[in-house]
């Protein structure tokens, strides 16, 4: 009898160096092996063994159905599947790990084909976790946006399946509610492992690597978080941040409308891409180029959009243009300037501008430390 005729591609692919070397017994651990991961792959687990397929199979809503459990036969078909499973690592595959053995041709094929029986089944199963069904909860309409919502979904993605479940968001981002999936994004990202998180800055990367429409730079600026804006190719980031800035320094905003009129795309930027931007001191000098200038619009743009996100990403280390604007500003008694720094400070008694600008209040009665009340 031809093994290879009669058996999965896949299954004689994993074992075929050793068979056709005719070590038998390794041979079956190479099929037992390729078992292990087919039920790792479709159920998300990382588990080994008994304690694996308990998992998989075990339990009043196993992560894999042989059936539908509604009959008891059924149930008991389900019963007896994971107890023969657990039999065989048991008897078959735990033996041949610890100990040698020297299994001949004959009882190699047996249990070859008993492994290939086995996983015709499991690929036939159902699996508890499906990502097509788990992704309209995501994308559903009446998603809640909160932290507690998000942690409760993603607590119900098989570990092995979150980074596919990450991709699948990223790549189908215009489709959905953008704030929604920020919120559950965020949530999700953080369950990752540091590799994991390279996978899916990866795709990410890809997506913004020829991106020109507006559409597609400002999802992912929205839904990536902007602490993870680094592990972006550096090629991609440099053209994205270059496009930003170019897309501020056109920024303009009327204060009678109350509406922005250029620079759509640069409002999406959040403090801490600024933090990650690779070129901060290129950007502050910008910002300050607009607050001094004549033109109202540029200046509102900067001052809506912007100034209190110069001022979180200067507190602890100043930039030299920035510190000279507010020292003038506040030398000047430019009231924009002094109730900027107001706000700033006044709460807190160790922020460094208490410091810098040490001269500039002696002579500002109006900016002092307040004392919260709790």
């Amino acid at each position: 009898m031809d093994l290879k005729a009669n058996i999965e591609h896949d299954l004689w692919e994993a074992i075929k160096k050793n068979y056709e070397n005719e070590s038998f017994s390794s041979s079956i651990l190479d099929a037992i092996h390729l078992l292990t991961e087919t039920i790792r792959n479709k159920t998300g687990l990382e588990g080994d063994g008994n304690s694996l397929i308990g998992q998989a199979l075990g339990g009043s809503d196993p992560r894999l159905k042989i059936n539908n459990l509604q009959t008891e036969s059924e149930k008991n078909i389900q019963r007896g599947i994971q107890d023969i499973l657990k039999g065989f690592y048991t008897a078959i595959r735990n033996p041949r790990s610890h100990d040698k053995f020297n299994d001949s041709k004959e009882e190699a094929d047996s249990l070859i084909h008993f492994i290939n029986y086995l996983l015709k089944m499991i690929d036939k199963s159902k699996r508890n976790f499906e990502e097509s069904t788990f992704l309209r909860s995501v994308f559903d309409e009446y998603f809640v946006r909160t932290e507690e919502y998000s942690n409760l979904l993603v607590n119900e993605i098989p570990k092995r399946k979150r980074v596919d479940i990450a991709i699948s968001i990223i790549l189908q981002r215009k489709t959905g509610d953008i704030s929604n999936l920020s919120c559950f994004f965020k949530i999700l990202i953080d369950a990752l492992e540091e590799n994991e998180i390279y996978q899916v800055y990866k795709v990410i990367s890809d997506q913004l690597k020829y991106a020109s429409e507006e559409e597609e730079i400002r999802t992912i600026l929205h839904i990536a978080p902007p602490k993870y804006w680094d592990k972006i190719d550096k090629v991609v980031r440099l053209r994205i941040e270059d496009m930003l800035l170019k897309d501020v320094r056109n920024g303009r905003y009327n204060r009678i409308s109350k509406k922005c009129i250029t620079g759509f795309l640069g409002t999406w930027i959040e403090t801490e891409h600024l933090f990650n931007f690779e070129n901060l001191s290129e950007w502050n000098g910008m910002f300050v180029l607009k607050l001094e200038g004549s033109d109202d619009e540029e200046k509102a743009y900067i001052e809506k959009y912007f100034l209190s996100k110069i001022c979180e990403v200067n507190r602890d280390n100043i930039d030299f243009d920035f510190m000279l604007y507010i020292r003038v500003g506040l030398e000047e008694n430019d009231e924009k300037i002094i109730e900027l720094v107001r706000r700033q400070i006044q709460y807190d008694e160790l922020h460094p501008w208490w410091d810098i600008f040490e001269e500039e209040l002696k002579g500002l009665p109006q900016i002092e430390y307040v004392e919260l009340p709790f």
